[in-house]
């Protein structure tokens, strides 16, 4: 399940907005990244992958800290990190720019995208400290940088991606009739957005360079952060959106669909 528990949005001030935030500018490099320790085979560097099959693996239960260093200060106000092992008893996160603490968590409860957001700020180090583990943590991707704020907040009609279960799965059934249980072959998590009214200038600066990425990286989609904050989804773009002109005072609107881990 793709979800972040209520108590993992947080800021560095206040945010109270529920615009959906879609999270895929990454300052997190190969080279801009290190780890306490990493099991052979298994180093920090594969969670700087897109993939969720490659992953870092800690080599044991001790705490944990991951540094990101942001050598050029771009700008941040999130953190994302997909197909993990932290929902733990006991496991904690804690997040600190330049030293200086600006998160702590609580539980973490069962899902493969958390993501935390702040308010923007630039800082030159982001450490994340992973304590209480029971079993040494793993991480497959770890994103930080500046979200893409949508223009107008989601209503009606909108599937939350970690409601969106989709699956293939192959249900037993023997000669005489009798149910003997069920194999599943493959499983995700799909919704579908759908925007309108638009300002021109914000679709073509903001959203349309999202859409016209070649490769499409995924990215940590939240439709409601602070509504429904467990409601975040590690995702991917299906399809080539094409926005159209709504108004004739050039107000567009645009569908598209999120297809991610589940």
């Amino acid at each position: 399940m793709t979800r972040i528990s209520t108590n993992l949005v947080l800021t560095l001030n206040e945010i109270n907005d529920n615009a959906g935030r879609i999270c895929f500018d990454n300052v997190v490099t190969s080279g801009s990244i290190s780890a306490t320790s990493a099991a052979a085979g298994s180093p920090i560097t594969n969670a700087t992958n897109p993939a969720t099959a490659f992953v870092w693996a800690a080599t044991s239960t001790a705490t944990q800290t991951i540094t990101i260093t942001n050598g050029s200060r771009r700008p941040v106000d999130y953190i994302g990190i997909a197909r993990h092992n932290l929902n733990q008893p006991g496991l904690e996160v804690a997040v600190s720019f330049d030293g200086t603490l600006v998160y702590q968590s609580g539980a973490i409860g069962q899902e493969q995208a958390l993501l935390f957001l702040f308010s923007q700020a630039t800082p030159a180090t982001i450490t994340l400290s992973i304590t209480g583990a029971t079993t040494a943590p793993t991480i497959a991707v770890i994103y930080a940088g500046l979200s893409l704020r949508l223009e107008r907040n989601i209503y009606v009609g909108h599937t939350p991606i970690t409601m969106g279960r989709e699956r293939t799965a192959i249900n037993g059934i023997s000669q005489s009739g009798e149910y003997l249980g069920e194999v599943v072959l493959n499983k995700s998590l799909t919704t579908g957005v759908s925007l309108q009214n638009l300002t021109p200038f914000w679709y073509r600066q903001n959203l349309d360079p999202f859409f016209a990425q070649s490769p499409r990286p995924p990215c940590f989609w939240a439709w409601r952060p602070t509504g429904y904050p467990a409601e975040v989804g590690y995702c991917w773009v299906e399809g080539n959106p094409r926005p159209t002109n709504q108004r004739s005072n050039g107000m567009m609107q645009v569908d598209w669909n999120f297809r991610g881990i589940a």
